[in-house]
């Protein structure tokens, strides 16, 4: 905003800046809340609604006269100088381009074609995200924006509010994260979507933005604990992510990360849970789709001493049965070699030593081998088999680390219990089909088991804190990326498990957004039009349901019986469920399929394979295959104990992502809950196609229609009195430090909104329940935030300054002003008498309030601000320009203040209500310093000399504090002269030497002043520099 750029100090003023009339008791100040200047009251306005992009919302604010100009239209205000008023910019030509509305709760009419308007105009300008309240929409561009990602964008949601930049998935993370700190409560953010439908990438750009703006402890740990975070990216994709027709880099495994954070929001650990990993993609992919990427990958970065240690020979992938069945290799936007290479350094960020990665990519190669081995009947004995190529045998065994005769006996023949002798066991041949199977089904342990350990090592690394103690002094953000609804030609049991996740997911938003939003205002007694809506949860009970028996019962009732068969468990879906409004099973006679009414649409699923797929078996035989491995490795992927004693019945798939979903639903319900819902805008992967009929039907099933209803018809914000009270009773002087009646909240909460002329709002705006405020716009709520923070901040800032003066830096500002003293009596430079025994402070423009120059900062890496001031610069015609100098402990930044583009361009972040910003003119480091240089007279000048660079000539009020806070950071040599010979800048290509000299005079003013054509600097007399200050008068200063 323009009047926090401008901001006058009240206390600094004694006349009106516009008649200068003196300010006294019957002549009082008023600050105008636009151009931030104090004039007297018949030079003030009476109090209106500024527009709201001054960002003083629907609150009366005081103005000045000129300014109520700028608000009538007759002038604009020039953002780029202060007090400057020319005239109005003429009108744009050409039709206004429509980029639709950020947040759909404000679309004039609420339609599902309105929806699908809004979303087609804002991707068509590149604008792929979108509100509905605090829902974010996401709409996978298929391309690369510009800007949309990059550090400077990042940093610029950073401590913001969401009514202040456009929507972002950033957004959601500096939501999350600020509600976390602020509430002490757990915080979970839930991506969902079909397939290609940029899930991943959301959950990507989450967790870069919550390590980069999270706690900035500069400690080991902390550190660490970031890089795991972002590591754990490219690790988990190499062996979880697969091209698919939809999606080139489609997750093919649920993820849910949680991380742990301390009070002051540094991470202190976390946790990864994956869920549903696709092992059949490991034995078969479709045409057009490929293998999990870490195949490929190694085969890209295989050196001829890999080759030679591991004994095999040249490959590609086109060598083994497991790549070459879909005819897919290579992908336009994949680079294999580079992503080996990163998941390599991942690798080593996970403390995953050189012994172990070789183990396990000699078993991503054993099981590459795995797929190329064949059988053939036995000649010796009927309904058995051998291996066929011995050659490619020994190579497993080699990779396997195993004898080559006990990786045969393992695929051709499985172990049986018998049910009658106690402890009998028995060996039984297999047939061709038989070896078969059992291969793939060993391939697919041996990769599902690995990701295992991946997951375990980042975890590890990870190490979340679990105790009591934890639980009360850390707080959770956890984001959930799992699969999306899916619909193929033949959908199996994996898509069953994938389809059920997404019914109990929906079911929770529907829960959390609709149900529990209707439902609460019964509750509290408010007006509220009912809106009808699906509710999923006859799908869920039609799958997961125990009484009666869903699905996956009758499925695990049909696998526990000896003879139960895929027929003989569609014949139970047709005797059980033919009666249910949302399953269907044609007649037996017809096929193998059954048809399931999902809330995204009817999915037809193939009941082949769906008995042995629960079971999920591994025979005795594999399992003591992996024991008798000499890898370390693969030895620990099998843990199981094997002998007579164990006779617990393994648990089947079906069970497993019951428990599994159930106790995510019941964490996720624990968390204040946060939404991005993906929408993919084709179905060919291209970029600037837009399928209506597509992105209706996920507009349908992702219930974005009822969502808006919903929050157009309640309230946008709703809390407890107590809560509301406590919050905000700062921001009015009658509940603030003391309320009159302390057990009233409700009371409370009126007067709070009274004191702000809030509460004179409609009865339909603010609403009052049994035990809650509601407010129906989000507005007042901004209104309410804006007012606390500008009078909590005062009182921080007030601690922090007492701590740091009257405890911390007593003694380093002592130092700081006789180290000062030493530089310039040393120089044999005259001292200011106005300025000789002032108090140091360091930070003389708000730097430690100020988030937007801090960020800029942060950009740099480790810059700690020393010094902060307002000084003048001058060119080299010795015209001078206002600039912030600020002095880290690794350069000296000059900021200025710029004006926005009000055309930005295509693609470009959009900054509502910000004209101007904060931008660097010079970072000049300490390293490429060469000297500073300044003259003997009382005068505020000095040179800064940069090597192989033009000159700076800087005009600076503290230079004594500015160069005892440089000695602290680096020596670098000060030179005293009656004469100083700059280096300036001419233009681009092109320097000029100038020469400053120095005189004294009487009449000059303080600080001294430069001639612009001589380049004469003209100063009062100063005091001797000899002269020290008192040691009475410095403490009193700091008093």
């Amino acid at each position: 905003f323009i009047w926090m750029d401008n901001w006058v100090p009240s206390s600094t003023v004694s006349s009106c800046k516009r008649c200068q009339t003196p300010f006294n008791f019957f002549n009082r100040k008023h600050h105008c809340r636009l151009c931030g200047q104090v004039f007297c009251g018949k030079c003030t306005s009476n109090k209106k609604v500024l527009p709201e992009e001054y960002g003083w919302g629907s609150i009366p604010q005081k103005i000045c006269l000129q300014c109520k100009e700028v608000i009538d239209g007759k002038h604009r205000i020039n953002t780029a100088r202060k007090d400057s008023v020319v005239a109005p910019p003429p009108k744009a030509s050409g039709p206004k381009i429509d980029k639709g509305v950020d947040d759909m709760i404000m679309m004039p009419t609420i339609t599902e074609q309105t929806i699908l308007d809004n979303l087609r105009k804002r991707y068509d300008n590149d604008i792929i995200y979108t509100y509905i309240g605090h829902v974010l929409i996401s709409v996978n561009p298929f391309k690369h924006i510009k800007d949309l990602y990059s550090e400077r964008t990042l940093l610029d949601y950073r401590a913001k509010y969401i009514y202040e930049m456009a929507p972002h998935t950033y957004m959601i993370a500096e939501i999350s994260f600020r509600d976390m700190i602020r509430e002490t409560k757990n915080q979970c953010i839930i991506i969902s979507g079909e397939s290609g439908a940029g899930k991943t990438e959301a959950s990507k750009t989450i967790m870069t933005y919550i390590s980069i703006i999270s706690g900035k402890e500069n400690n080991t740990s902390v550190s660490n604990i970031k890089d795991v975070i972002l590591d754990s990216n490219p690790l988990l994709e190499a062996f979880g992510n697969a091209k698919t027709i939809r999606n080139n880099n489609s997750s093919r495994f649920g993820k849910y990360m949680e991380i742990q954070f301390s009070a002051s929001g540094s991470p202190k650990g976390g946790t990864i849970t994956n869920y549903l990993l696709e092992k059949s993609r490991i034995v078969y992919q479709t045409q057009e789709e490929r293998n999990f990427h870490i195949f490929y990958q190694i085969i890209e970065g295989m050196t001829p001493d890999m080759q030679r240690e591991f004994g095999i020979p040249s490959i590609t992938p086109n060598s083994f049965h497991y790549l070459n069945q879909s005819n897919c290799f290579k992908v336009n936007t994949i680079d294999d070699l580079k992503d080996f290479n990163d998941t390599c350094d991942a690798m080593a960020t996970m403390k995953i030593s050189e012994g172990d990665q070789k183990a396990i990519f000699k078993l991503v190669l054993c099981i590459l081998y795995l797929g190329n081995l064949t059988f053939e009947a036995s000649a010796k004995k009927e309904d058995t088999s051998c291996v066929k190529n011995k050659d490619v045998l020994q190579i497993v065994a080699d990779l396997f680390e195993c004898d080559p005769n006990f990786v045969e006996q393992g695929l051709i023949t499985r172990t049986v219990q018998s049910g009658t002798a106690r402890g009998s066991t028995y060996t039984v041949p297999l047939d061709v089909s038989g070896a078969e199977y059992v291969r793939d089904a060993f391939a697919k342990a041996l990769y599902s088991r690995l990701f295992d350990f991946i997951v375990k090592k980042i975890n590890e690394q990870l190490h979340i804190i679990d105790d009591d103690i934890a639980e009360k002094l850390y707080r959770t953000i956890g984001v959930l990326d799992i699969y999306g609804f899916e619909i193929f030609e033949k959908n199996g049991f994996e898509q069953l498990c994938i389809n059920y996740v997404n019914e109990r997911l929906q079911q929770i938003f529907i829960e959390l957004t609709l149900k529990a939003e209707q439902e609460e205002y019964l509750s509290e007694k408010i007006q509220w039009e009912q809106i009808n809506y699906f509710n999923n949860k006859i799908c869920c009970d039609l799958i997961d349901g125990k009484k009666p028996p869903g699905i996956l019962a009758l499925l695990d009732d049909n696998c526990n019986f000896p003879k139960g068969t895929d027929a003989t468990f569609l014949e139970r879906l047709a005797k059980d469920l033919s009666a249910h409004k949302h399953f269907h099973v044609p007649p037996k006679q017809i096929g193998t399929t059954f048809t399931i009414k999902h809330y995204a649409g009817d999915v037809v699923y193939d009941s082949d394979g769906f008995c042995d797929k629960n079971k999920d078996l591994l025979f005795n035989s594999l399992i003591q295959l992996g024991k008798t491995s000499n890898s370390p490795l693969i030895q620990g992927l099998f843990p199981e104990k094997l002998g007579k004693d164990n006779k617990k019945a393994p648990t089947t798939a079906g069970f497993k992502i019951k428990e599994s979903i159930s106790v995510l639903v019941t964490n996720l319900s624990k968390c204040s809950p946060h939404y991005i819902r993906c929408i993919k805008p084709n179905d060919k992967k291209l970029a600037n196609s837009y399928n209506v009929d597509l992105v209706l039907h996920q507009v349908k099933y992702l219930g974005l229609y009822e969502n808006v209803r919903v929050r157009r018809a309640g309230f946008a914000y709703r809390h407890l009195y107590t809560k509301f009270f406590y919050r905000y009773r700062v921001v009015s002087d009658n509940t603030w430090p003391t309320f009159s009646q302390p057990t009233n909240f409700r009371a409370g909460c009126e007067e709070i909104l009274k004191s702000l002329d809030l509460s004179s709002s409609p009865a339909s705006e603010i609403a009052y329940g049994a035990t809650k405020i509601f407010i129906r716009k989000p507005e007042i709520i901004f209104i309410l935030e804006e007012q606390r923070e500008r009078r909590v901040w005062p009182y921080a800032i007030r601690i922090q300054n007492f701590f740091k003066r009257y405890v911390g830096r007593t003694r380093y500002y002592s130092e700081l002003q006789n180290s000062g003293y030493l530089i310039m009596k040393a120089g044999g430079k005259e001292r200011r008498r106005n300025s000789f025994e002032r108090t140091f402070k360091s930070d003389y423009v708000s730097f430690s309030e100020n988030k937007i120059l801090q960020a800029i900062i942060e950009r740099y890496g480790e810059d700690r601000a020393l010094f902060s001031d307002n000084v003048w610069v001058y060119n080299v015609k010795g015209s001078r320009v206002r600039r912030i100098l600020t002095l880290t402990n690794q350069a000296i930044y000059f900021f200025a203040i710029l004006e926005r583009d009000p055309n930005p361009k295509k693609g470009a972040p959009s900054h509502p209500g910000e004209s101007t910003f904060f931008g660097i003119t010079r970072r000049l480091t300490l390293d490429s310093l060469s000297g500073f240089s300044l003259g003997k007279l009382a005068d505020n000048f000095l040179v800064i000399h940069v090597a192989s660079q033009h000159d700076h000539i800087v005009q600076c009020r503290r230079k004594t504090e500015l160069f005892a806070t440089l000695k602290l950071a680096k020596e670098i040599p000060i030179n005293f002269s009656e004469k100083i010979n700059v280096n300036m800048k001419l233009n681009k290509n092109k320097s000029v030497v100038k020469v400053i000299s120095f005189t004294s005079a009487e009449n000059a003013p303080d600080g001294g002043s430069l001639d612009p054509k001589t380049f004469l600097v003209s100063s009062p007399p100063g005091t001797v520099p000899t002269a020290a200050p008192s040691i009475r008068a410095s403490r009193v200063g700091r008093k």
